[in-house]
C-alpha cells in the first residue's frame, strides 16, 4: 500500500467514525482475542478466501482435515493455525487447529481430565443461505433476496488505485454480510432446531437431520445395532454401483 493510499484510509476512517487497524492487530485482537479466546462466532461470506488473504503461511492440513489447508496467521506460536477443508463448491469445514501448548494443568492431567481443543465457531453466510433455500447466492443476490437495508454496492473495476469510492464498496460489503447474517439467523431460529446450532447448518441435509434430532428420531444404526455388517456392505455396494 502506497503512502497516499494509507493516508486516504486514515482520513476515511476518521471522517466515517471507523477504527483503522493493521492486519496484525486484527488477527491478534479480533480473530484470536475475541473469536478464539472469548469463543465468539466468526462470520463472513466465502470465509476460506478471506482467511487465505490474511494468512502469512500455509501448509497441508493433517488428521481429519487431511486434503485441506492449514493457514498460519500470526508469528505467535502459542496461537493455533486455521484449518480449511473444502467439501464441495458451497461447503467448507473451518476450525482452529489444536495449539502447541498444553491445554491442561498438571493437576488436571493427573486426575485424567483433558479439555478438548477449541475449534471455534464459524458461519459462512453463503453456506447457511444454501442450506436454508437450496440455491447458490452471491452477496449481491443474497442481499436482494433477503431485502437487507444496506445492500452490496456496485464498482466498475478491481485492482486499480485505491479511492474513497472503492473503500465505500469494501466497507459496505462487510455491513451487507452482517445484515444478511442477522436475517438468516432470524429465519433459522424460526425452524426450532434446538439440537442444531447455526454453525452446523452446512446443507439441506443438515436441516433434515436437525428435524430428526429435534423430534427424537434416533439413527437407524442406533436403533438396530445388530444388523449384519456384511449385509449392509452388500446394500451399499449395490447402491454405489447403481450410481
Amino acid at each position: 500500500m502506497s503512502p497516499s493510499e494509507l493516508r486516504l484510509l486514515t482520513e476515511y476512517s476518521a471522517s466515517h467514525n471507523l477504527k483503522l487497524i493493521s492486519r496484525e492487530e486484527f488477527v491478534d485482537r479480533v480473530l484470536y482475542g475475541i473469536g478464539y479466546d472469548l469463543r465468539a462466532t466468526i462470520v463472513g461470506l466465502n470465509l476460506p478466501f478471506d482467511i487465505s488473504r490474511i494468512a502469512i503461511r500455509h501448509a497441508s492440513a493433517r488428521g481429519v482435515m487431511r486434503g485441506g489447508f492449514s493457514f498460519t496467521l500470526t508469528t505467535d506460536k502459542r496461537k493455533p493455525a486455521l484449518q480449511v477443508k473444502h467439501l464441495n463448491q458451497k461447503v467448507s469445514l473451518i476450525r482452529f487447529a489444536a495449539p502447541f501448548r498444553q491445554r491442561n494443568a498438571r493437576s488436571e492431567r493427573k486426575r485424567g481430565k483433558h479439555a478438548p481443543a477449541r475449534r471455534g465457531h464459524f458461519v459462512d453466510v453463503r453456506t447457511v443461505a444454501g442450506a436454508l433455500f437450496s440455491r447458490s447466492f452471491s452477496l449481491d443476490a443474497l442481499c436482494k433476496f433477503l431485502k437487507v437495508e444496506n445492500a452490496k454496492l456496485d464498482v466498475e473495476e478491481h485492482g486499480v488505485a485505491l479511492t474513497s469510492t472503492y473503500v465505500d464498496y469494501a466497507v459496505r460489503d462487510a455491513q451487507a454480510t452482517w445484515e444478511c447474517y442477522l436475517e438468516l439467523s432470524r429465519r433459522f431460529e424460526r425452524l426450532g432446531l434446538s439440537e442444531t446450532p447455526l454453525p452446523m447448518a452446512y446443507s439441506e441435509a443438515s436441516i433434515g437431520k436437525g428435524y430428526l434430532r429435534t423430534v427424537g428420531i434416533a439413527p437407524w444404526r442406533v436403533v438396530q445395532p445388530d444388523f449384519p455388517p456384511q449385509m449392509l456392505a452388500n446394500v451399499m455396494g449395490g447402491y454405489f454401483g447403481g450410481r
